[in-house]
């Protein structure tokens, strides 16, 4: 009877650790893979350091993407958990019912991104696009920002010959002399521009006029609510990258340059188009807000929907509601308090 009590206790026991230990593994998945955009921002930082991995404590799989919209595929798909996308990408995610909610701003958009037309086709104004071939990636900020400019100047869509392109279909189609304007951001932007083109409009431009554009990080939902902890600490990662961005611009150059392979002066200009908002700053009224009062983020992306409405991209305008609930300030708003 000892015997049976001792064996029992020890099979008991041996259970116990193997849920344990079972529970232990589900509260990581096997890796995490981050989707982000081919752009310059402080992410780059992050990738190149390996500082989610450390923080995350599991491997990361990146994906690169050219546009937004292949990144909602991708959301759609699951085939990733985190990724970035500009405001008009996430309007159409959101009235989609993709299931992820914005949580980090990568960064907001200037000059980075331009459009650009031949210099020898005398293009000064988005007037003269008349009658010409425009490459834009559709339903990205500048196809979002080109159509609002284009109804600004009085200028019928339907006399534009606008071709759905990502930069770097779009840069290939400049060469081959197949469009005349394109719409684009680096580094595409800067190898047409050296190839016969010239900068007629800027995001930067179309900011100061009331149309800001933004990169946000997104979140699978289901993810996040089974691993709400790996969330917070891929924003603070990402904080951190924001951080070391803002504190050293130069070594963060020489990061950025290596993981674009691009000359480091190239670099330095596309960051000066670029930019980064800390942290703590992200919970103003201007971007994110917080989880009582959302910011104007949630103004912005209506506004979007608005206007895709309008183009035929998305059947009709959401609720404002479900972009007041896409917009979640809750993970970053632990992390700054955890530093107060």
């Amino acid at each position: 009877m000892k015997q049976f009590k001792l064996w029992f206790g020890g099979m008991f026991g041996l259970m116990l650790i193997v849920l344990a230990s079972s529970t232990f593994a589900e509260d990581k998945p096997a890796s995490i893979t981050i989707g982000y955009l081919n752009l310059v921002n402080a992410q780059l930082i992050s990738k190149h350091m390996g500082w989610h991995e450390k923080e995350l404590g599991v491997p990361i799989k990146w994906v690169k993407f050219d546009s937004g919209g292949a990144v909602n595929t991708a959301i759609a798909g699951g085939s990733i958990d985190f990724g970035g996308v500009g405001n008009p990408p996430s309007a159409v995610g959101v009235s989609k019912g993709l299931p992820y909610e914005g949580i980090f701003v990568l960064n907001m958009l200037g000059a980075v991104e331009s459009l650009v037309a031949r210099t020898d086709k005398n293009i000064k104004t988005v007037k003269d696009l008349v009658g010409k071939k425009v490459g834009v990636p559709f339903g990205s900020t500048t196809h979002y920002l080109l159509m609002a400019q284009l109804k600004k100047e009085g200028v019928d869509p339907q006399k534009v010959t606008v071709i759905d392109m990502g930069p770097a279909d779009a840069l290939a189609a400049w060469l081959r002399k197949d469009i005349d304007a394109a719409y684009v951001w680096e580094p595409s932007l800067d190898k047409i521009v050296k190839s016969g083109g010239t900068i007629i409009l800027t995001s930067a431009q179309m900011a100061k006029a009331g149309y800001p554009t933004w990169d946000i990080a997104v979140v699978r939902k289901d993810f996040a609510k089974k691993y709400p902890d790996l969330v917070s600490k891929f924003i603070k990662t990402e904080a951190r990258s924001v951080e070391f961005w803002n504190k050293d611009p130069k070594k963060s150059a020489e990061i950025i340059a290596d993981e674009l392979a691009l000359p480091k002066d190239d670099v330095t200009r596309m960051m000066a188009g670029t930019t980064m908002v800390a942290a703590k700053d992200q919970l103003g009224s201007a971007y994110l807000g917080t989880s009582k009062k959302k910011g104007r983020f949630v103004d912005t992306l209506y506004s979007t929907a608005q206007f895709l409405a309008e183009e035929k991209r998305i059947p009709a305008v959401p609720d404002k509601g479900l972009y007041e609930a896409f917009i979640n300030p809750s993970y970053l708003e632990a992390i700054i308090h955890m530093k107060k």
